[in-house]
């Protein structure tokens, strides 16, 4: 569950109600001469379900760049990520048990109507998250998956002369997603979610539940509750990238005033990107409509 939380690098948006429960932070002081913004995501969530959207959309086109994850407009990213996701030696079947594969084959045939021989050439981890994907819109009763919102976002800001700003290439994405895990545990964790694919939906649900009346203490513990992961594991998809952005978002902010949208368990925690900037002497306010 770590994984679909975080992993989902990739494509968001969020929304807020309250001061004890938000997910739009204004960040100002320590030498700012413009506000800045910091703005949690969460790439299942449709725009039509997100509460006064326009409004955010303004916040954010009052700034000067957005600043996100990664620059999703490149063209080459898809072919970069499909690339990425192949393994050069062997397949699918050399990481599992007998029994093991017949079940992940099985469950991706009543899934997407093609198997392990069609899709066995792919890292264990991308067959997680197209599994979890896929499972989610069908028990969901969606045709796709939710337009990425970062994507709008990011085309506003084209569209209106502003800079588009990724905190991450498409590489480092890449060396987080597909090869910070042996492609042995990688499978082992694709087993585990194929298992408890009921338990990994109801765990969704209440993610959707949190995010949407912007509970980060609530997103927190869920993502605690998960066991999917060591904390090893998960410090390299959460808090080794939070501080690899620490480094950067001083010098932005200070630069221009940024709206900067990432996943949102990256605002949670002790070493999240709200109590991190609270630290180094910012201001961070959470933003009322």
């Amino acid at each position: 569950m770590k994984r679909r939380f975080l992993l989902a690098v990739i494509f968001t948006i969020f929304i807020f109600w309250s001061v004890d429960a938000q997910l739009l932070w204004k960040v100002s002081g320590n030498g700012l001469a413009k506000t800045s913004y910091l703005f949690g995501t969460h790439h299942l969530i449709e725009k039509e379900q997100i509460k006064n959207f326009e409004r955010i959309l303004k916040i954010c086109n009052e700034t000067e760049s957005v600043v996100c994850e990664i620059d999703i407009r490149d063209k080459d990213l898809q072919t970069k990520l499909t690339q990425a996701s192949v393994m050069t030696e062997g397949n699918i079947k050399d990481l599992l048990s007998p029994e093991d594969y017949i079940l992940v084959d099985n469950e991706f045939k009543n899934l997407l109507g093609v198997g392990m021989s069609q899709l066995g050439k792919m890292k264990p981890m991308m067959l997680d998250n197209l599994f979890q994907i896929m499972w989610y819109l069908k028990e969901n009763g969606l045709k796709n998956q939710p337009e990425a919102i970062d994507m709008i976002f990011q085309k506003n800001a084209s569209d209106n002369n502003r800079k588009v700003l990724g905190l991450e290439t498409a590489e480092d994405q890449i060396n987080v997603l597909f090869n910070s895990l042996s492609l042995k545990r990688q499978a082992e964790i694709l087993v585990k979610d194929v298992k408890e694919k009921n338990k990994g939906i109801e765990l969704l649900k209440k993610l959707n539940e949190f995010y949407l009346t912007g509970n980060l203490t609530g997103l927190e513990a869920l993502n605690k509750e998960d066991d999917s992961m060591t904390e090893e594991e998960t410090k390299v998809l959460k808090e080794d990238r939070n501080n690899k952005w620490m480094k950067q978002l001083p010098n932005l902010m200070k630069e221009q005033s940024c709206f900067v949208a990432v996943g949102c368990l990256h605002l949670t925690g002790e070493t999240g990107l709200i109590n991190q900037l609270k630290k180094a002497g910012y201001s961070v306010e959470p933003v009322v409509l």
